[in-house]
């Protein structure tokens, strides 16, 4: 997969937007700086320059637009393997942040380029490395980290589980998801639902969970409340 390491750019998934005629079928980018970073729904996403890792992986090999959910826990499951590795024990919060004791630390935003048609899927990965304002690695083992490594590091995460994906394994990554979900087993409010435990996240994108009734459904969340309530 070719790297591309940048100074400052405005977005870098909008870079491979723009640029992904020009690459090979998989590529990624990194930048010191960010001008117009976001994640989902249009929300901002400020970094000051080298605190952190901000890259993004662009899969022209990608075919499938109903899959494009599945991208998401490609990158969560490959966020906290590389936390892993560096002895940071994190959990996902559905569908595309990253939580280490209780307080986000990293935010996944994927989209398609549709030209008109699919031409591939480009998955941004924020990830607070050295930065002393907000939830990072460096709080939480007072250690200094070389954003270069750690963009090696997750490229190699991302490559083993788009493997999975590729060979019709993705069942294992979703194994794997289910087991490190930050919000497993907990009650917090939820839409007009009220109060709701989560149970899991299946096949089809979707969340299965309760109400306090015992009542069970079945949706595709884009974002869930963090109220949470005692059993």
């Amino acid at each position: 997969m070719k790297l591309i390491e940048l100074e400052e750019v405005d977005s870098t998934n909008d870079y491979l937007k723009r640029e992904y005629k020009n690459l090979p079928m998989q590529a990624c980018v990194t930048t010191k700086h960010q001008t117009k970073g976001r994640g989902r729904n249009g929300h901002v996403w400020q970094s000051h320059p080298n605190e952190n890792l901000i890259m993004s992986f662009l899969f022209k090999d990608f075919h499938k637009i109903e899959d494009a959910w599945k991208m998401t826990q490609l990158a969560t499951c490959s966020v906290v393997g590389l936390l892993d590795r560096n002895r940071i024990k994190a959990t996902i919060k559905w569908p595309n942040d990253i939580y280490v004791d209780g307080k986000k630390i990293c935010g996944i935003l994927v989209e398609t380029i549709l030209d008109p048609d699919l031409k591939g899927v480009i998955v941004g990965i924020g990830l607070n490395v050295n930065n002393e304002d907000f939830q990072s690695m460096k709080q939480i083992t007072h250690k200094e980290y070389k954003i270069s490594k750690l963009a090696i590091g997750l490229k190699t995460f991302m490559l083993i589980y788009y493997n999975l994906y590729q060979t019709n394994q993705f069942h294992k990554v979703l194994e794997y998801a289910n087991s490190i979900s930050y919000l497993k087993d907990q009650w917090v409010e939820y839409s007009d639902y009220g109060e709701v435990c989560f149970q899991k996240l299946l096949e089809d994108g979707s969340v299965l969970f309760i109400d306090r009734q015992g009542k069970t459904y079945k949706q595709v969340v884009n974002e869930i409340s963090l109220h949470q309530n005692k059993i």
